[in-house]
């Protein structure tokens, strides 16, 4: 009997999340900070937004928006700016792994909560700051928002122009994601790092950086050429069928699916291109391919395509994402409930670990200050004293 409870026990912590039992705080607004979050939740951590007392984080304000990076967390609302507030979060602290902050440099010298401080509190703590430049720098104090650090780094100039030259704005603050994924990924660095020292770190994440990073190939090729000119593919391209639905052909280079392309397409003509003439010959070659793709419906195209083994997609809108058969059997979306009680999705994380359940039971984002009471009664605070610092707007 003993051993069965143990191979349970064993068996159950085989199945735990990767981050189980690490404890967050998160005291960052908008996008960056909280998307690190709910990565972080993905993957099994306790997270608990800190927010300010009757306000909170501003993207409450925009109820899909928040509620689809805050499922899974805590919210507990402190006044950081009196000494009382001070105190209690100093207290808190203690007993985190992680402290998540998105405040412009400065400012947590400002309220006292500054790595330098914390971490004599907590000597293993992991101290992660998101800002748009960084911590040092000539722009590191200018006020900024996703579409100012897309222009510094140059995405805007290499990715979002139209063919005409014109500047088109992003439909994703690319930059706020990335910032919480290399946020992310660096937090489970300074938390292997922790286990073999002991040692906490400090961790500076600049949103421009990580642009950057995500250009790398673009800066190769300008370091290399000192040109930043692409000439893609011709198969490399969104084209429209005959019932005006789109479809994305991935042709990025082989010869051999080209070839399979044209068979199927019965563009005998266009065999036995390579990838130097389908480039030089690329305007002339999609005008062809456009005219052919407007023969049949875009149904007809994708199945006609995949059968021969060509690398083709339906372009969806996202209500169709959402419902399209790869997506659904892969279980990426959970369903909880919003702030407001209706039907929610949540995104899972995108990556499968063996021996863990998949489909797990998702906690709707949290109200402002929920779980204050909660957090602090664990911490040993009485009743009264609870009480105490609510009469005194502190929570």
């Amino acid at each position: 009997m003993k051993s069965l409870r143990i191979e349970r026990a064993i068996k159950r912590m085989i199945m735990e999340k990767p981050l189980c039992g690490l404890k967050v705080i998160e005291s960052a607004l908008q996008y960056p900070g909280p998307y690190c979050g709910m990565l972080l939740t993905q993957l099994g951590a306790e997270v608990t937004k800190l927010e300010t007392p009757g306000s909170g984080d501003p993207a409450r304000s925009f109820p899909g928006f928040f509620d689809s990076i805050n499922c899974n967390k805590k919210s507990i609302a402190l006044n950081l700016k009196t000494d009382e507030g001070k105190q209690v979060f100093y207290d808190l602290i203690k007993s985190y792994d992680v402290f998540m902050e998105g405040f412009r440099p400065g400012v947590v010298d400002r309220l006292g909560i500054s790595y330098e401080v914390l971490s004599k509190l907590n000597p293993g703590l992991i101290y992660c700051s998101i800002t748009g430049y960084g911590q040092n720098g000539p722009y590191h104090k200018l006020p900024g928002h996703d579409l100012n650090y897309q222009a510094v780094s140059g995405m805007l100039h290499c990715c979002f122009k139209d063919q005409h030259g014109r500047f088109i704005l992003p439909g994703i603050a690319i930059g706020d994601v990335t910032s919480g994924m290399f946020s992310a990924l660096s937090i489970v660095s300074a938390l292997n790092h922790r286990n073999k020292t002991g040692a906490g770190r400090y961790i500076d994440v600049s949103m421009t950086e990580g642009l950057i990073s995500v250009l790398s190939t673009h800066l190769g090729i300008l370091f290399q050429t000192g040109s930043t000119d692409r000439i893609r593919d011709a198969g490399y391209d969104i084209f429209k069928a005959a019932d005006n639905k789109h479809i994305a052909l991935g042709i990025a280079h082989e010869d051999w699916f080209w070839e399979k392309l044209c068979s199927a397409m019965e563009l005998h003509s266009l065999r036995g291109l390579n990838a130097l003439q389908r480039r030089q010959k690329r305007r002339e070659l999609i005008e062809q391919l456009q005219e052919a793709f407007l023969k049949k419906n875009q149904k007809e195209w994708l199945e006609l395509l995949s059968a021969a083994d060509v690398p083709v997609s339906a372009v969806n809108n996202l209500n169709e994402a959402v419902s399209d058969p790869q997506l659904t059997a892969r279980q990426i979306f959970q369903e909880t409930t919003s702030l407001s009680g209706k039907a929610l999705k949540c995104t899972n994380f995108p990556a499968h670990f063996s021996l863990e359940m998949r489909s797990t039971i998702q906690k709707p984002p949290p109200e402002l200050g929920e779980h204050t009471e909660i957090v602090l009664r664990e911490r040993g605070y009485t009743l009264q004293a609870i009480e105490k610092l609510k009469q005194n707007k502190i929570i």
